[in-house]
């Protein structure tokens, strides 16, 4: 069931609540329209709305679930946290108006403008929640492949701190999330996972000084260290005012990044087993564009996950050391066609 309702039971349960608000709200107003059939159409409405408060307290303890299951960047989680602010006050807004029909005889006025409000802050909320899903790609395990004629949609791009990949088509996949066990300062989580990793080679620090060493050579230092988990060597690879993109959005810092997306996820990269398939490297004296093509695979819940990742670095020597001024990463599932 786990592979059909992504993350969990949320997405489900919450159409019943639409569903029944906006149908109780529907009759609570045919009772001012059709005023001859108003006690029939107010028993409809109030036991409609009971039942969407029913489902909303599961509806809420599924969303709350999925808040601290589902894997996101920084920007998703503005959009989260202003979603589950709006399922706070939708929901009580409900369980206030049901208790009040409960208690009222038939269907006066101010408890239909009640019913209306509502199914407006219930609406609200769907809103939001779309947004996550269908802007952010929350909860969302793969993308398709364009095939086709006329099937080809604009799409965002997932991401793995892996160095990486070839990407087919212009969709890419984020690695699949777990649990939140790991938290960045702000409060919210990023994904782990776990599984056997052969490194190959031994991390070490990145040592380019008086310019000596290609970049090509400070590329595979980077990832080596990056998948060893070596944080250190990593954060010092950057240049102060690096920018960094991943998940289809921009960082807002390096210091953030660092700190609430780097850090926490070092584990998943440091158990990951990669494999470079092609790798090619454009330098000048000053500037070097490094692109790497990998395989990636993870072990979550017992389950192996194969992806294509890609990563680009954009180098520059800076007194007399490369850095890192620009990184780019993104990562798509392997697809396996029977």
């Amino acid at each position: 069931m786990n592979s059909f309702i992504i993350p969990n039971w949320h997405p489900f349960l919450v159409h019943f609540t639409i569903a029944l608000v906006v149908t109780s709200s529907v009759f609570f107003v045919l009772t001012k329209l059709l005023p001859k059939r108003a006690d029939t159409f107010a028993i409809v409405a109030k036991w409609t709305l009971w039942s969407a408060a029913f489902v909303t307290v599961l509806t809420l303890l599924a969303g709350f679930a999925a808040f601290n299951s589902v894997a996101h960047d920084d920007t998703a989680h503005i959009v989260m946290k202003t979603h589950r602010l709006w399922a706070l006050f939708a929901a009580a807004a409900l369980f206030i108006v049901a208790i009040w029909s409960y208690r009222t005889k038939g269907a006066p006025l101010v408890l239909v403008v009640g019913s209306v409000v509502v199914a407006g802050l219930v609406g609200t909320t769907g809103y939001l929640g779309a947004e996550l899903v269908y802007r952010h790609g929350l909860g969302v395990m793969r993308l398709p492949d364009n095939t086709g004629e006329g099937h080809s949609h604009a799409g965002g791009s997932g991401h793995s701190h892996n160095d990486g990949a070839v990407s087919t088509g212009d969709h890419h996949t984020a690695v699949p999330p777990t649990k939140h066990e790991q938290r960045g300062a702000d409060g919210h989580g990023h994904s782990n996972a776990t599984s056997q990793h052969d490194h190959g080679e031994d991390c070490g620090d990145i040592k380019h000084a008086n310019g000596e060493g290609s970049a090509l050579a400070f590329a595979k230092s980077f990832q080596v260290a990056l998948n060893g988990g070596d944080f250190d060597t990593v954060a010092g690879s950057f240049a102060a005012d690096a920018v960094i993109f991943e998940n289809g959005v921009r960082e807002v810092s390096l210091e953030d990044y660092l700190e609430h997306h780097l850090k926490p996820e070092m584990p998943m990269l440091k158990a990951a087993n990669r494999q470079v398939l092609k790798q090619d490297v454009v330098e000048t004296n000053s500037i070097a564009i490094v692109s790497t093509a990998s395989m990636l695979s993870i072990k979550s819940k017992g389950k192996q996950h194969d992806f294509y990742s890609a990563e680009t670095l954009t180098l520059q020597t800076q007194k007399g050391e490369w850095k890192v001024i620009h990184v780019h990463w993104s990562s798509r599932p392997v697809v396996k066609r029977n």
